[in-house]
């Protein structure tokens, strides 16, 4: 507020000038010039005064930095109060000038074997020239802070890694998506674990496509349900694929329950269609890359099983062992980036440990830390080439369970029972060919029209072999989705069977429902895992502009050290580098 006194006085001329002009014809011009001067006086002072005040401070900042940065440095052998005593006394900070005080630095320190984080903080005070006459503000006061640290020991990595079907198209160099991702990768985890004099990183893989398929001791650890039968074994889980549809309400935090029932996801093709309703074509089988939850098929002449190439790979120390489980990355699939994030931040979150205890590697005993741990970074890289893509799965009631449906061990044939109230009636009766005979038998009808022949009283027929009623999960290992609607539903002549759609409907659904309600989900678990205190490193590799703007939403900020968009093979290379360079460098961190 401006002082009353001089207040008084300024106005005081002012109106003195206008009496004594009023009778010129140039008075009113003069009394704007004249005011017009006053007030470049005041705000031009004002501007000084603050340009001098932010000036000191900039220096003052710029000292702590430094100073903080030196003291983070694991080099050094005096204690960071030590150090920054001795960076403000060579700054001279005060030196040749009037009216400011600098105040001395409060440092507070975090260390042990492998960490060093000081924290500095300090206040300018700037007397003003101008300001003061004008008002009762005699100085400017302000805080500056710094944090710098260095080489933190415990850090925890998980790679979530995009392995769908268009990571097998052209990144330049005359190599793959997935080729360059397999050797950036593999860069990354060289580069990291080669500054890792401590042996404190660990490294995990979390590969997705539609699903994230996981090894069958890490589903173990959780308590899933609907896990399919097998050979007529209940529960024996099909070999090599395990993928669970975790409830859409965890997507706003970072555990999973070890102890909550999670609904595993039926392995189904559920997507590809067949056409033919009219006459009997032969079951046809699942394509594996278009399930949600995929996998590959092993290949004899090789080492390792190909099946389990894109399977999560939990944390571990050994980085030629993390290497090696990257270069059999293999592509297929579409793109569901929330749910391989999910996975992501249910490694790495504490409630994880005793999944390391029981089946981890003893590189890795105690980890997860603690989500609050100053002694651990816990960091994710999240990289895809795409944008969330829509995807079919079969709907609880059609999991597990029996079925209405038969398979003959000899030929592979198939019936279906039909009876009032059972599992395939759908509010409708046999055709009347039919008689009293319940199983129709689709090989045995050669057109759509009812034939007598293709129902049986048993199922039982010619070449049929041992014939066994299957589980719901059985039925999806031999044919897929479409061929049991058209086949063993449609070709029936059953009334009120209803329409393809009808029927397709009955079995299946979009998987998170749709693209919108995927980027919500994702924003949401990133949102959690920042709140967690994980630093997510966040790669579009190649992708289209949607794509681009969930991985930029799901970095850490500031996004220009936390976001990278790599167009090409070389830049993804470049980013994956960049990050292992920031993961153990001398760094500021506010």
């Amino acid at each position: 507020m401006m002082r009353e006194s001089t207040f008084r006085s300024v106005f005081g001329q002012l109106n003195l000038s206008v009496k004594r002009f009023r009778d010129d014809e140039s008075g009113a011009l003069t009394f704007f010039m004249l005011l017009m001067f006053v007030l470049m006086i005041m705000f031009g002072g004002i501007a000084v005064d603050v340009m001098r005040f932010e000036t000191r401070r900039v220096a003052m900042q710029q000292t702590l930095d430094r100073a903080a940065l030196a003291a983070a440095s694991l080099t050094q052998t005096r204690t960071p109060q030590v150090i920054a005593a001795d960076w403000f006394e060579k700054a001279g900070l005060g030196e040749d000038l009037a009216m400011v005080e600098f105040s001395d630095p409060t440092v507070a320190a975090v260390s042990d074997a492998g960490l060093r984080r000081v924290t500095m903080s300090a206040r300018v005070r700037s007397y003003n020239f101008f300001m003061g006459i004008f008002s009762d503000n005699d100085y400017l006061d302000g805080p500056t802070h710094t944090e710098a640290a260095q080489g933190v020991s415990e850090i925890e990595v998980i790679m979530v890694l995009d392995i769908t079907g268009s990571m097998g198209g052209s990144a330049g160099n005359g190599k793959t998506k997935i080729e360059a991702l397999r050797d950036a990768a593999s860069d990354f985890v060289t580069i990291v674990k080669g500054n890792d004099t401590k042996d404190g990183v660990s490294i995990g893989l979390v590969p997705y496509a539609a699903q994230v398929n996981i090894p069958v001791n890490l589903r173990d650890q959780f308590t899933a349900i609907n896990i399919s039968t097998w050979d007529g074994i209940a529960n024996a889980g099909v070999p090599n694929i395990n993928c669970f549809e975790f409830p859409t309400s965890t997507y706003g935090t970072t555990g999973i329950s070890l102890t909550t029932p999670i609904r595993m996801a039926a392995v189904a093709d559920a997507n590809n269609g067949v056409s033919n309703t009219t006459s009997f074509l032969a079951p046809v089988a699942p394509n594996a890359a278009s399930r949600a939850c995929t996998t590959v098929n092993d290949v004899a002449s090789t080492a390792h099983n190909e099946a389990t190439a894109n399977q999560v790979f939990l944390p571990t120390k050994n980085g030629d062992a993390v290497k090696e489980r990257i270069s059999r990355l293999v592509a297929a699939g579409n793109t569901y980036i929330a749910v391989g994030m999910r996975w992501g931040t249910a490694l790495i979150d504490e409630s994880a440990r005793p999944i390391y205890t029981a089946i981890g590697d003893a590189s890795v005993a105690g980890r997860p830390a603690n989500n609050d741990s100053i002694e651990t970074r816990k960091i994710i890289i999240l990289m895809t080439d795409g944008s969330h893509v829509t995807n079919q799965y079969i709907l609880d009631a059609y999991k597990t369970g029996l079925s209405p449906i038969w398979r003959g061990s000899s030929d592979g044939n198939f019936a279906i029972r039909y009876t009032n109230g059972g599992p395939a009636r759908t509010n409708g009766t046999r055709p009347s060919c039919a008689g009293s005979r319940t199983y129709f038998v689709p090989h045995l009808q050669s057109a759509q029209s009812c034939q007598s022949g293709a129902w049986l009283s048993t199922p039982s027929w010619t070449g049929s072999g041992t014939v066994r009623q299957l589980d719901w999960s059985e039925v999806w290992r031999y044919v897929r989705v479409s061929w049991v609607a058209r086949q063993l539903y449609m070709r029936s002549n059953v009334s009120g069977t209803g329409t393809y759609n009808t029927i397709m409907g009955q079995f299946r659904g979009t998987y998170l429902s749709s693209t919108t309600n995927m980027n919500t989900l994702l924003q949401q678990n990133c949102t959690a895992a920042r709140n967690a205190g994980v630093e997510i490193y966040g790669i579009a590799f190649a992708a289209p502009t949607g794509g681009q703007t969930q991985i930029n939403g799901c970095a850490s900020f500031p996004k220009e050290n936390y976001y990278f968009n790599a167009t090409d093979g070389d830049k993804l290379q470049a980013a994956f580098r960049q990050i292992a360079t920031d993961i153990s460098e001398l760094r500021l961190t506010q």
